[in-house]
């Protein structure tokens, strides 16, 4: 069975999204005295009720995956 779906009449949906961030945009944080442990971040323009599902890093960038419009849900 299958079902077609207009998406473009979608309004009431939610929308999975990505943002990819450079590592060049990354600022990095030692984590007191522990050898080879720091924090990175960085400010990433989410929309206001944005939800991250993941966030993963390659080679030189993070990858941001979310979802807005979160009332839908």
């Amino acid at each position: 069975m299958e079902h077609n779906v207009d998406l473009r009449q979608a309004t009431e949906m939610p929308v999975l999204a990505r943002i990819v961030v450079p590592l060049s945009a990354v600022q990095k944080e030692s984590i007191g005295e522990v050898r080879g442990m720091s924090r990175e971040f960085c400010q990433v323009p989410l929309p206001p009720d944005a939800r991250v599902v993941q966030a993963e890093r390659t080679e030189g960038a993070w990858v941001v995956w979310y979802v807005e419009k979160i009332e839908a849900i």
